[in-house]
């Protein structure tokens, strides 16, 4: 996590993406630096480039000229945007992204799976990944009792004396748990054909691949930053 106070490289990608004075600024990284290395990052996950650990003009693909991954070139384009969606709000690219991760998941173990019902999976986990905190505790893990009694969300306003206790939505895990009828109805399946099919270790299975694909692109992000303020 960062240091109170101070953005992490998630967060300043988020603010980057967002700015409309996109402009070089001197000896200095700014925004339009953070969007162009995001943009560079995904061309060395496209080549393979960070996987092989080299630079994107040392890849296979532009030494030997060997012929890209599909599955890399979908995650080159599927990665950033979870940046986008994640740290930058912008959640206008929810349809192109539900549409990209369903073409990955069809060719991991859903080979079976009908289009219409993939597309529905795949835009549910993405609004799980998205939605992941809990909205009892608003991903404190905690909450507050008030004067009457009851028990709220935690105000944050520094109330001297004030009780807390573990947030019994999420048990402290500070994550929204999973309602598995919600995602029956989703999907538009019955409950008993959801567990049958094991959908919930699919659902498991796809939350963990999205952390992977939007995680591949920090490494080849830090290293064209990196590059950026050498230049500099």
């Amino acid at each position: 996590m960062a240091e109170a106070g101070k953005p992490d490289l998630r967060e300043l990608v988020g603010i980057a993406v967002n700015t409309s004075a996109l402009t070089l600024v001197e000896n200095h990284e700014g925004a339009l630096d953070r969007v162009a290395a995001l943009g560079a990052a995904a061309l060395a996950v496209s080549t393979a480039a960070d996987r092989e650990n080299v630079t994107i003009a040392g890849s296979r693909h532009q030494v030997y000229g060997e012929a890209l991954d599909a599955r890399d070139v979908l995650v080159a384009e599927l990665g950033p945007m979870l940046w986008h969606l994640r740290y930058g709000g912008q959640h206008g690219l929810i349809v192109r992204a539900v549409a990209l991760y369903a073409r990955w998941l069809s060719g991991r173990i859903f080979e079976s799976t009908g289009a219409p019902l993939l597309e529905r999976f795949a835009a549910r986990a993405l609004h799980e990944w998205l939605s992941d905190r809990c909205a009892r505790c608003g991903g404190s893990g905690k909450l507050e009792r008030t004067r009457a009694g009851g028990w709220i969300r935690p105000r944050g306003s520094m109330q001297r004396n004030a009780v807390f206790r573990v947030c019994t939505a999420c048990n402290g895990t500070r994550r929204a748990l999973p309602s598995h009828a919600a995602r029956a109805r989703w999907l538009e399946v019955s409950l008993p054909v959801y567990e049958s099919e094991r959908w919930g270790q699919r659902f498991n299975a796809a939350l963990a691949w999205l952390n992977v694909h939007a995680t591949r692109m920090h490494r080849p992000l830090t290293a064209q930053l990196e590059r950026r303020k050498r230049r500099i």
